[in-house]
């Protein structure tokens, strides 16, 4: 059987006797474990969809590992009798650095833009941002109950409204925060664009006016930024091969309908090949540049 770094992969969530870890059926490369991690290994019965045992050492009957913070009580015999209900998968995964960042100690927020920049100059994935930009990032993120933050040279986000009383920390990228901050300003950008169509007077049209001319300012600079992701280089590049070919279609073919229609299939198949990880991209990649 496999043995894993278990800082190299996303593993399971699970719920083991009120306590939460995350867990995998693989055995575990023990000198891979973080500080502050406890590792035990689970054993199955006759059924062997649930574990049955909970021990520091498994060798027959493997079921798997789990890794949480709380250090389990195994008693004189060296183990805990585990039952159906004991032990269940949250159906959510995380990497071991996530699920410290959740249930031991939590990133350090940026309280600024300044350092917001400071830190994505000399992160794993440095990324060139001025305090202004940052600070669009930041406000947008706050305003849509997120938070930004960093643990051991990695960008987080806090999601304020996962559960009641608790954020929950994912592990970021600065693109999908670019691109999701975009996505937000344009909606919004949108929305008080046709607001101002029809205001209740004079004044409500001053305010809506105003409105809408700071959301035009904020998208100035975020489709500036956006360009700067490798979100925004992917559309560059597939937007000059869409216009080579066609203008090859224009000089070869004399029924310009037909390259036209040939440029709007290259379209739908260009946007099929923008990244699954943010599918919001796939509306941006669409909308007036």
């Amino acid at each position: 059987m496999d043995v894993i770094d278990v800082n190299s992969r996303q593993l399971q969530e699970v719920e083991i006797k009120g306590h939460y870890g995350v867990f995998t059926e693989l055995r575990v490369d023990k000198s891979t474990i973080p500080e502050g991690v406890y590792c035990y290994e689970l054993r199955h019965g006759d059924d062997d969809s649930y574990p049955v045992t909970l021990k520091e050492d498994i060798r027959v009957n493997y079921f798997g590992a789990v890794l949480m913070k709380n250090k389990m009580e195994l008693g004189k015999e060296g183990y805990v009798g585990l039952s159906y209900d004991d032990f269940g998968f949250t159906g959510e995964e995380l990497t071991m650095l996530e699920y410290r960042a959740n249930y031991l100690e939590e990133p350090d927020l940026f309280s600024s833009g300044a350092d917001f920049v400071n830190f994505m100059g000399i992160c794993k994935t440095p990324f060139e941002l001025t305090e202004t930009e940052a600070d669009k990032l930041l406000g947008y993120m706050e305003g849509h109950d997120f938070l930004l933050g960093e643990k051991e040279g990695k960008l987080f986000r806090g999601d304020l409204c996962y559960q009641q009383g608790k954020i929950r920390w994912t592990q970021d990228t600065i693109d999908d925060v670019i691109n999701d901050v975009s996505e937000w300003n344009y909606d919004l950008l949108q929305r008080a664009q046709a607001e101002m169509e029809n205001p209740y007077d004079f004044i409500d049209f001053a305010n809506k006016k105003a409105k809408a001319e700071t959301l035009e300012e904020d998208y100035r600079i975020l489709d500036a930024l956006f360009d700067r992701t490798k979100y925004g280089a992917e559309i560059q590049v597939l937007a000059e091969k869409l216009a080579g070919e066609l203008l090859q279609d224009l000089q070869s073919k004399e029924v310009i309908d037909d390259a036209v229609r040939k440029m709007k299939e290259a379209i739908a198949e260009g946007k099929d090949l923008l990244p699954e990880a943010s599918p919001k991209l796939k509306k941006k990649s669409g909308r007036e540049r």
